[in-house]
């Protein structure tokens, strides 16, 4: 079996480095406009004598078709490649384009699968291998690999987890694939099951201070580190929280309105009100000139009990 990667992003590597170790990688093509991010798999695939492309995002198709015959690739594997393969090369290999999608199909269709499942609090993530079809993330499923995530995952650590299970989730794929080859069985996804998750708007990244404390806890995980953070505003400057503690609850907590600030003190740093009378403490925080925790923000901006935290949303209705 010989297969193409068509992939972006260095978590991908030991995947890459199991199907090059079974003799099993015939070429490696990433975005051409990201060059920074995947400067490691060129070297790494150069080093190994790999066929690698950079492929533009315009003429796609031209610069993918030639160079998938010149490699006799069986099969096309995506992971994380952020361009639409055209539907003109769909059936280009002899077993078509299969892609590794980061999330449950087809519950978290779209490109960000991993920032909204821990935006909704899920139990756990999952990798999907779909046949790609030309509409996006809509082709029978091979496999689906359930991955938890734990409760105080972020988007970078669940990331990991996903990276972790992906070498053995690939190459028991292609086994399956070997041995079934174009009658590999694939599921159909469910019409009435299938919601499409656009990527996440500045509106999304905003904490909203009225919600509960579970949930903006989410939100900030599913923002760290991909987005630097869940939005914010204080004393009309945007910062970006990057972790949080839920603070005890007390009766007199319903007393003040959401984003109210209870505590500022050097020893505790920050506790804010948020919806149904919970509280926060901010322990980590993102401004342009570095990283913060709660007490030194305290210091830094003179903050006392009584002020309030802005939602960006409240700021500026056009979020």
């Amino acid at each position: 079996m010989r297969i193409a990667v068509l992939c972006h992003g260095t978590v991908l590597q030991p995947t890459l480095e199991a199907l090059y170790s079974q003799n099993l990688l015939v070429g490696l093509g990433v975005p051409e406009n990201m060059p920074e991010v995947n400067i490691s798999l060129e070297q790494t695939a150069k080093k190994a004598g790999i066929p690698f492309i950079r492929l533009p995002a315009s003429g796609l198709a031209d610069q993918l078709g030639p160079w998938l015959q010149q490699i006799k690739a069986d099969v096309v594997c995506t992971m994380g490649f952020p361009e639409k393969i055209p539907a003109s090369l769909l059936d280009l290999p002899s077993f078509g384009f299969f892609n590794l999608h980061g999330g449950a199909l087809p519950r978290y269709r779209g490109p960000d699968p991993v920032f909204w499942q821990i935006k909704d609090r899920q139990p756990s993530g999952a990798i999907t291998i779909h046949r790609l079809a030309p509409k996006l993330d809509t082709g029978g499923v091979a496999h689906l690999e359930a991955v938890p995530i734990g409760p105080d995952d972020t988007y970078g650590l669940h990331l990991q987890r996903l990276g972790a299970v992906l070498p053995r989730v690939l190459i028991e794929f292609i086994q399956r694939l070997v041995i079934h080859g174009h009658k590999l069985p694939l599921v159909e996804q469910s019409a009435a099951e299938a919601q499409y998750q656009a990527r996440p708007t500045d509106k999304d990244l905003a904490v909203d201070w009225a919600k509960s404390a579970a949930e903006i806890k989410a939100l900030v995980k599913a923002c760290n580190p991909r987005y630097l953070g869940a939005s914010l505003l204080l004393k009309g400057i945007p910062l970006r929280l990057l972790q949080v503690t839920k603070g005890e609850d007390h009766e007199s907590n319903h007393e003040f309105s959401p984003g109210t600030i209870l505590e500022a003190t050097s020893a505790n740093g920050i506790r804010v009100a948020c919806g149904q009378g919970e509280t926060l403490f901010l322990d980590i925080i993102y401004a342009e000139d570095g990283f913060y925790s709660g007490c030194q923000l305290v210091k830094l901006f003179g903050l006392k009990a009584g002020e309030q935290m802005t939602s960006i949303l409240v700021e500026d209705p056009n979020y």
